[in-house]
């Protein structure tokens, strides 16, 4: 499953009310992850409240804060001696 990465690049503590559970506050470059797409769990967890999605794009668009999805590696390492 992948995840998503939450970075605060505003350049200073900033806090966040839409992300989960109950907003979070994120210092200048600190992370957070989530299981899934963000916002996917955001309209599952808000239904039909539009204003924390566009609360989230406004962030992006003013790059306050950066959303990427991270991919979950695809195969397993082994060793083994031929």
């Amino acid at each position: 499953m992948a995840r998503t990465k939450v970075t605060n690049v505003s350049g200073a503590e900033r806090h966040f009310g839409y992300l989960p559970p109950h907003g979070v506050t994120l210092a200048a470059w600190e992370e957070v992850y989530y299981q899934g797409d963000l916002r996917t769990v955001l309209a599952a967890r808000l239904k039909a409240r539009t204003q924390p999605a566009l609360s989230l794009q406004d962030d992006i668009d003013e790059g306050r804060i950066c959303v990427e999805a991270v991919a979950e590696p695809a195969c397993s390492s082994s060793s083994s001696s031929a």
